[in-house]
């Protein structure tokens, strides 16, 4: 089995166990932005983005799931399933290989259940166009999203953080300005909103 072989297979399992997880969140009834919030701090999804697919490939669905959540998994009803869940999974890892951007930059971008309501136009499109919606929305820049999501002002995160306000409004103008920020900016910023420092990185 050649080695390029091999690591298609480890990544198209892991593909496949990471669309199932959506299924299983949704069928267990969690909020579908917890679920990737979970995700996206954990070092199941650090292996993947990290090409460690070998160990994403052999962790097992029940013990992740309840790593994330805290929930027992009693019953895996995934298999088989092709639903709107497995769909926004497929498309999120999909992207990440697409775009080499990380999961947190993905879920900020497009929120599961924003995703989730794309399901009907979308599912039967090619992922690129999904791709080109976000890159549509490009004016809503990272800092921009997570302060909308926090309910928090600029004048606030620099007040927060101790970065200046100059600095804080440059970085919200363009992703950009921000990926190029000083280290000890963004884990100011990364602690404030409590995320992951992959997320202010332009590619993985």
């Amino acid at each position: 089995m050649s080695n390029n072989y091999s690591t298609n297979y480890s990544i198209g399992r892991t593909r496949e166990a990471f669309c199932r997880l959506f299924v299983i969140g949704i069928l267990n009834k969690i909020n579908p932005n917890s679920l990737t919030a979970f995700l996206e701090r954990s070092e199941y999804v650090n292996d993947i983005e990290n090409k460690r697919y070998d160990k994403a490939d052999s962790t097992n669905l029940e013990d992740l799931f309840l790593d994330l959540t805290k929930m027992e998994l009693h019953e895996d009803n995934s298999f088989g399933v092709y639903n709107d869940a497995y769909w926004c999974g497929y498309v999120y890892f999909n992207l990440h290989m697409m775009m080499k951007k990380p999961f947190s930059y993905l879920f900020l971008k497009l929120p599961l259940d924003k995703l989730l309501d794309m399901y009907p136009l979308y599912h039967e499109m090619d992922i690129t166009q999904v791709e080109q919606y976000i890159k549509s929305h490009e004016e809503e820049t990272i800092i921009k999203l997570l302060c909308k999501k926090k309910r928090m002002s600029l004048t606030k995160l620099a007040t927060s953080t101790g970065v200046s306000i100059n600095t804080i409004k440059k970085y919200a103008s363009d992703d950009k300005n921000l990926y190029a920020g000083s280290f000890q900016n963004i884990a100011k910023i990364a602690k404030c909103f409590d995320v992951p420092l992959s997320l202010f990185v332009e590619e993985l």
